[in-house]
C-alpha cells in the first residue's frame, strides 16, 4: 500500500477535474446544490482547520449522524483529514443504541444531520449527558454549532496562520486510523473495526478494476452513509 491519505486523493482529484462537479445535494423542486472539486477541497480544509480551533485533534473520534447527503462527505474527509477518526451511526438503530456507540467510542464531537436528529440524541441520552461538541449539518438550533460556523472558524484560522492546514496535514500518515466502522448488526450484535488510511487508499485504487467509471459519470448514493461500501 502507498503513503497517500485521504486528503491526498481529494486533492489529486482537485488538481485533475478542478471546477468539474463533484458533489450534487438536492435542495427541493428538482434543484440541487453543487459542489465542485475544488469547492470540496476547500471546504474540507476549513472543517479540519475548525475541528482543530475547537481542540479537536490527531486521533479523537468524531461520530457523524445524519443520511446520506453531500454535507456528510464534507464532513467525513474534514474529520479524517484533521488526522481524527470518523464514526459514522447508523440512522437506522434504536437511539439507545447510538448512545452506547457514541460513550463506547468515546466521541469529542459529533455531526448531526439536523436540530430534531440532535434533539432525539439528547433526549435518549437521558440524565446523563454526552459530553461532546454538536454541529449540525443543517438548520440551526441555539447556540448549537453550525458546519458553516465550523468552515468559518476554520477560514479564521487559515487568515491567522496560512499555513494552518498544512501543519495538520504534515502530521496525517497513511498507516494513521482514519474510520471507526460500526457494523450494520445484520449478521449479529454491531461491531467496531479500525481501518487506516492506507487501506482506505488501496480500496479506492482497487475500485476501477470491477467498476470502470470514467470522470463524466454520475452516481447516485443510496447506502446509508455509514456503509462500508
Amino acid at each position: 500500500m502507498g503513503a497517500r491519505t485521504i486528503y491526498s486523493v481529494l486533492e489529486t482529484s482537485a488538481q485533475t477535474y478542478g471546477n468539474a462537479p463533484a458533489l450534487h445535494q438536492p435542495i427541493g423542486k428538482g434543484k440541487y446544490q453543487t459542489y465542485s472539486w475544488v469547492e470540496y477541497k476547500q471546504a474540507v480544509e476549513e472543517i479540519a482547520c475548525g475541528l482543530r480551533r475547537l481542540g479537536i485533534g490527531k486521533g479523537d473520534i468524531v461520530a457523524l449522524y445524519a443520511e446520506t447527503r453531500a454535507e456528510f462527505y464534507l464532513a467525513d474527509l474534514g474529520i479524517m483529514s484533521n488526522g481524527s477518526i470518523a464514526a459514522a451511526l447508523y440512522t437506522s438503530y434504536p437511539l439507545p443504541d447510538q448512545i452506547g456507540n457514541l460513550r463506547t467510542s468515546d466521541a469529542k464531537a459529533i455531526f448531526v444531520e439536523d436540530p430534531k436528529s440532535m434533539q432525539a440524541l439528547m433526549e435518549a441520552a437521558g440524565d446523563v449527558p454526552l459530553p461532546v461538541r454538536w454541529i449540525l449539518l443543517t438548520g440551526e438550533a441555539g447556540d448549537t454549532l453550525t458546519l458553516e460556523q465550523l468552515r468559518a472558524g476554520g477560514r479564521l484560522a487559515l487568515s491567522e496562520d496560512p499555513q494552518a492546514f498544512e501543519k495538520i496535514r504534515s502530521e496525517v500518515n497513511a498507516d494513521d486510523l482514519a474510520i471507526l466502522y460500526l457494523t450494520s448488526g445484520a449478521t449479529g450484535e454491531p461491531k467496531m473495526g479500525l481501518v487506516t488510511h492506507a487501506a482506505l487508499v488501496a480500496n479506492v485504487d482497487a475500485g476501477p478494476i470491477v467498476l470502470p467509471l470514467l470522470p463524466t459519470d454520475s452516481t447516485i448514493g443510496f447506502l446509508p452513509s455509514a456503509h462500508i461500501a
